[in-house]
């Protein structure tokens, strides 16, 4: 791995990142209707539980990206509000965007999108015929 790129996310992160990004969609679309009838209401336990579930694991995720001292997991002390939560969200869907363009790339020698991973770094593919140059 080079020096420029000291992390790289693993074939684990990148099946968890696109499971858990479906489900905090879907999480932001409800939400946002509750926000919009009533968005000082507060949360219950439930529901607090259910999007910490998918926050956390999202949030260990980018724990090596730049935006990670701006994710937040709801607290249940604090009980937040539907408009909180959006907001919230809001932070985690720039973080994973973020994460994205960072660790996903078109792979000239493949002629494809793919991620770089530490199983498939950035120059995995490009350096499997190096060696069979000259090789003639």
């Amino acid at each position: 791995m080079s020096d420029e790129k000291d992390w790289l996310p693993t074939e684990k992160n990148i099946e968890d990142y696109e499971l858990l990004k479906d489900m905090l969609d879907s999480q932001k679309r409800e939400f946002d209707l509750l926000s919009k009838k009533k968005p000082d209401d507060q949360l219950n336990k439930m529901k607090l539980k259910m999007v910490n579930r998918v926050l956390e694991p999202l949030k260990k995720i980018c724990e090596n990206e730049p935006s990670y001292m701006f994710l937040d997991t709801l607290n249940e002390d604090e009980m937040p509000t539907y408009s909180d939560v959006v907001l919230i969200i809001s932070q985690y869907e720039t973080a994973l965007d973020e994460f994205k363009e960072t660790h996903h790339f078109r792979d000239d020698y493949r002629l494809e999108h793919r991620w770089m991973t530490q199983e498939y770094p950035p120059d995995y593919y490009g350096g499997e015929d190096e060696g069979d140059e000259g090789e003639e």
